[in-house]
């Protein structure tokens, strides 16, 4: 793992330490022959005072300085820590700092994150089995105690199932049960969905909603037998963000609101769920007064590209409907009208 970034900051703190590491998900994705995007980096034997001396003259951001986070460029740059729940919700917690490598990569959530590697060595530090639970494709828990302290972990270990295609170990399974969600802020929980949505294996994804309790605990929704197997088959092609909830919501007949409320959900999901349902037999009179709303691009793509060649021949893909003639006195009259007048093609028969 070697990049411009990586080899100033091996310059900038060599002079200090020798004792500086990647850490979590960036040396996990290295395994796994992932390109990471992010790192994570911590730094040990300088103090507090030292480190925010050397924050500034690098020009890092403080994003966390209680937590002595900082970032610079694609690097979160800390000290090594431990936490203590002090409260309730995500960020409930008292930091200290520590200096011992195990002890540090103890408050991580997964044996998989808490991996850390030298950047001056090569060096891999792994205290708690998260090469070989990588190679099991396994996402296991450290410690009982501190990963039932932050429910969040509950919904990561959900996306991250969903992204790897890693199974949870049955004893993660079993805490993750009996977490409380609630004491989560929708905003929290909407980021961690968000990386599940555009992920590559949703039926993963899909099969940990249901078994850690999450679809019970947010949205009040169980499932039967029948149910999860037929949607876990529409879960096996992931093509758009709003793929997951807009079958589901359809499926299960959940009110629009509800999962815009529960997660929190940005204007684009917000409008995506809501796109008309899939009819057993689609005519181009429906497709013609569906367009009038908005382009058929959206309801297409959600759809397994119903009718795709269709509504591009019609110039309907990227643009709306535009009736030819609208009489002001009834405008919906005569643009119904206008729609009667195509002759009836049926584009697809359920």
């Amino acid at each position: 793992m070697e990049n411009e970034e990586l080899n100033f900051l091996k310059k900038f703190f060599a002079p200090y330490t020798s004792r500086v590491y990647l850490v979590g998900g960036c040396v996990r994705d290295e395994i796994l022959g992932i390109k990471s995007k992010e790192f994570d980096i911590e730094v040990y034997d300088i103090t507090p005072e030292k480190f925010d001396v050397l924050m500034q003259k690098l020009g890092a951001k403080g994003v966390g300085k209680s937590f002595f986070v900082y970032k610079w460029k694609n690097f979160d740059i800390s000290l090594p820590r431990t936490e203590t729940k002090t409260s309730a919700g995500h960020r409930g917690f008292e930091v200290s700092l520590t200096q011992d490598e195990k002890t540090a990569s103890k408050r991580r959530d997964f044996t998989m994150n808490a991996l850390m590697k030298n950047i001056y060595t090569g060096e891999m530090l792994d205290f708690w089995g998260g090469v070989r639970d990588i190679k099991n494709r396994i996402i296991r828990h450290i410690d009982d105690k501190s990963f039932a302290e932050d429910p969040l972990r509950v919904l990561r270990a959900m996306q991250f199932a969903s992204r790897l295609k890693f199974k949870i170990d049955k004893g993660t399974v079993n805490i993750c049960r009996k977490l409380n969600l609630y004491e989560l802020s929708r905003e929290r929980i909407f980021m961690e969905f968000e990386k599940m949505f555009n992920s590559k294996y949703l039926y993963y994804g899909f099969y940990y909603f249901i078994t850690l309790n999450i679809a019970r605990k947010l949205l009040n929704i169980t499932f039967t037998k029948r149910e999860f197997f037929h949607l876990s088959k529409i879960y096996k092609t992931n093509p758009i963000e709003s793929y997951f909830l807009y079958h589901l919501r359809y499926y299960k007949n959940i009110k629009a609101d509800l999962l815009i409320t529960s997660l929190s959900l940005p204007n684009k999901l917000k409008k995506e769920i809501k796109i008309k349902k899939l009819p057993k037999t689609v005519t181009n009179r429906f497709l013609y007064a569906l367009s009038l709303k908005y382009p058929l691009k959206t309801f297409s793509i959600l759809n397994n590209c119903c009718c795709r060649e269709w509504i591009k021949k019609e110039n309907l893909w990227d643009k709306k409907y535009r009736p030819k003639q609208i009489n002001p006195e009834n405008p919906r009259l005569s643009i119904l009208q206008e729609i009667k007048k195509y002759d009836k093609i049926i584009l697809k028969k359920g």
